[in-house]
C-alpha cells in the first residue's frame, strides 16, 4: 500500500496499531482495503481487524494480490455517458418560501392550474367547467377539475367529497349504487387534483365518474440503443453501527470485475443513488446510540472514499433523502458540495435526469409512509413498495396529500411533486425494501438499502432486504437483482 493511502485512511479517522501499519505496507490491493477499514468505526484499528477484511478471516500472503482478470475489458469504459440533467425540475438554489400565507395560496394555486393544462388534453364527452360557472338545479353534466378539500361519509353510507378551485367550494356526491366510482373516490385523498364528471342536480353533483390524471394506457416500456447498464441504489446510512460495509465493500470490487458475473459488472455506466446516503445527527432521538461515526463530515467522507474507489468511468449521481444534510422537507435540495467533495454528480430530490435517453424521475420516497397509510388496501406497502409508488403514477403527484403522516412539504412558487412528464424509470428508496414493477410504460424501482435491520424496525415490523443491488439493462428491457448480502457476517 503506498503512503498516499496510508494518509487517506488518516485522514479519514482511522489509526493503525503498529502490526497493522506494518502489514498494511507489504499489501497489494491498494486502495480496495481503504473504504471497509474507515468503516470499522474503530479508533485503533488492529492487525486483527485488518486481516479480518483481507482475508475473510484466512491469513494469505501479504504478496497475494487480487486484481481483475487481464482480458476484462469493460463495456462501459468504452463509451462516453449520455446524460441531461433538467434543472428546472430541481429546487437546488430555486427556493424562496418564507411560509406566509400568500406562498401557500400560490402553492395550491400552482399545482391546481398545472393539473387543469393537463386534464385538459384528455378527452371527454363532458365539457370542463369552474366552480363559478355551476348553476345550481340545471341538471347538466359537466365535467370538474379541482382539489379536494374534504373528504368523508354520509349518513347514508355515500361519499361525500367538496371540491375547491380559485372560485370556490363545491359538494359532490359518489353513491354506493354507483360501484366503480365509488370504489375510486374511496381510495382519494384530500388536497390532490382529480376530475368529476356528474350531474348537477340542486345544490350538489351527483358523480358518474371519477378520474385521476394517470399515465396513459398506450406507453409502452422504452429501450436504449446502447447494452448498458444502470445501477440503482438507495438508503446506505454511511455513519451507522448497522451499515453493512462487508457487503457494500463487495459490490464496490464486483463494479471492478473481481466478483463473478464481469459481463454485467462491465456494462456497468451509471450509478443512481436515491438518498440517506449518511445516518445524518440527531434524525430520531436516541440516534446517537446506533452511531460509530458521529461527525457529519467523516459520514460524507465515506460516501467520498466510495465514489473514488469506483471505476471512474461509471457516473455517479446522487440524491438527498430524509437522513441527509439538507432540509427534511420536501422538495429537498441538492447536498452542498462543502459535505460531498467527491466527482459525483448531485442532485435534488425530486429531480428529473435523462440517462441514454430514458426519463428518470429520482425521488427519495419520504412520502411512501403517507401513501401507506392512507389509501386503502396499502397495508402490504412497506414489504411491497411498488404499490405506493404505482399509486404516485396514478395521482401524477408525488406527495398529494399535503404534510400526511410527517411528511412535510414546503409550499414553493412551483409544486416541484408534479409528474408533468410520463417517466420511463421511476425510481424511489426510503422503506428499505427491494422491488420492481413494470406499470403503463414505467419501469418502477424502489431500490432497497445497505443497513441491517434496525432496532425501530424491529419494533415496527419492517423486515428490509439489504444488500441487493437493481440493474437495469434498458437495451434488453431486462432488469436483475445482485445480492452482495451473502457476504455479510
Amino acid at each position: 500500500m503506498a503512503e498516499a493511502e496510508l494518509e487517506r485512511l488518516h485522514s479519514l479517522g482511522v489509526r493503525l496499531t503498529p502490526q497493522a501499519s506494518e502489514y498494511l505496507k507489504s499489501y497489494s490491493g491498494g486502495m480496495d482495503i481503504v473504504l471497509p477499514l474507515s468503516m470499522l468505526g474503530k479508533f485503533v484499528v488492529s492487525l486483527e481487524d485488518v486481516l479480518s477484511i483481507v482475508t475473510n478471516d484466512k491469513i494469505p500472503s501479504p504478496s497475494v494480490e487480487v486484481r481483475r482478470s487481464p482480458d476484462y475489458t469493460p463495456y462501459a469504459a468504452q463509451i462516453e455517458p449520455n446524460l441531461r440533467f433538467y434543472e428546472d425540475t430541481d429546487i437546488t438554489g430555486k427556493s424562496r418560501c418564507t411560509g406566509s400565507v400568500e406562498d401557500f395560496l400560490s402553492y395550491f394555486r400552482a399545482r391546481l392550474d398545472r393539473f387543469k393544462v393537463l386534464f385538459k388534453q384528455r378527452a371527454t364527452s363532458y365539457p370542463t367547467i369552474d366552480l363559478s360557472n355551476i348553476k345550481p338545479n340545471d341538471g347538466k353534466n359537466v365535467r370538474i377539475v379541482a382539489l379536494v378539500n374534504e373528504r368523508g361519509l354520509t349518513k347514508n353510507g355515500h361519499i361525500r367529497m367538496v371540491l375547491e378551485d380559485e372560485w370556490g367550494t363545491f359538494p359532490v356526491i359518489f353513491t354506493k349504487k354507483n360501484v366503480q366510482a365509488f370504489e375510486k373516490a374511496n381510495g382519494v385523498l384530500v388536497d390532490e387534483a382529480i376530475a368529476v364528471e356528474g350531474k348537477i342536480s340542486g345544490d350538489c353533483m351527483f358523480a358518474s365518474n371519477m378520474e385521476w390524471l394517470d399515465l396513459p394506457y398506450s406507453r409502452e416500456q422504452k429501450r436504449t440503443e446502447r447494452d448498458v447498464g444502470i445501477l440503482y441504489i438507495s438508503d446506505i446510512h454511511f455513519g451507522s453501527r448497522f451499515f453493512m460495509d462487508k457487503s457494500f465493500a463487495k459490490m464496490v470490487s464486483w463494479l471492478k470485475g473481481r466478483e463473478g458475473n464481469s459481463e454485467l459488472a462491465g456494462k456497468i455506466k451509471y450509478i443512481m443513488v436515491c438518498g440517506d446516503i449518511v445516518d445524518g445527527i440527531g434524525v430520531y432521538p436516541g440516534q446517537e446510540k446506533e452511531l460509530v461515526i458521529q461527525d457529519i463530515f467523516k459520514q460524507y467522507e465515506q460516501f467520498d472514499a466510495f465514489v473514488e474507489g469506483v471505476p471512474d468511468y461509471i457516473e455517479i449521481i446522487a440524491a438527498p433523502g430524509n437522513h441527509d444534510a439538507v432540509r427534511r422537507a420536501d422538495p429537498q435540495p441538492a447536498i452542498s458540495k462543502s459535505m460531498v467533495k467527491s466527482r459525483a454528480r448531485l442532485v435534488g430530490s425530486p429531480t428529473w435526469i435523462d440517462v441514454e435517453g430514458l426519463k428518470h424521475l429520482m425521488y427519495h420516497g419520504t412520502s411512501l409512509d403517507s401513501i401507506i397509510a392512507s389509501v386503502p388496501n396499502m397495508s402490504n406497502g412497506y414489504s411491497s413498495p411498488e404499490h405506493p409508488m404505482i399509486e404516485t403514477l396514478k395521482r401524477r403527484h408525488l406527495s398529494a396529500a399535503y404534510g400526511e403522516t410527517g411528511n412535510t412539504m414546503v409550499p414553493e412558487k412551483k409544486d416541484y411533486m408534479i409528474i408533468e412528464n410520463e417517466p420511463d424509470v421511476l425510481h424511489m428508496g426510503h422503506v428499505h425494501k427491494n422491488a420492481v414493477a413494470k406499470y403503463r410504460g414505467t419501469v418502477v424501482i424502489n431500490s432497497g438499502t445497505f443497513q441491517s435491520r434496525t432496532d425501530f424496525q424491529v419494533r415496527m415490523g419492517h423486515v428490509p432486504s439489504p444488500s441487493i443491488v437493481t440493474v437495469y439493462e434498458p437495451n434488453k428491457l431486462k432488469v436483475s437483482h445482485v445480492d452482495f448480502s451473502g457476504f455479510q457476517k
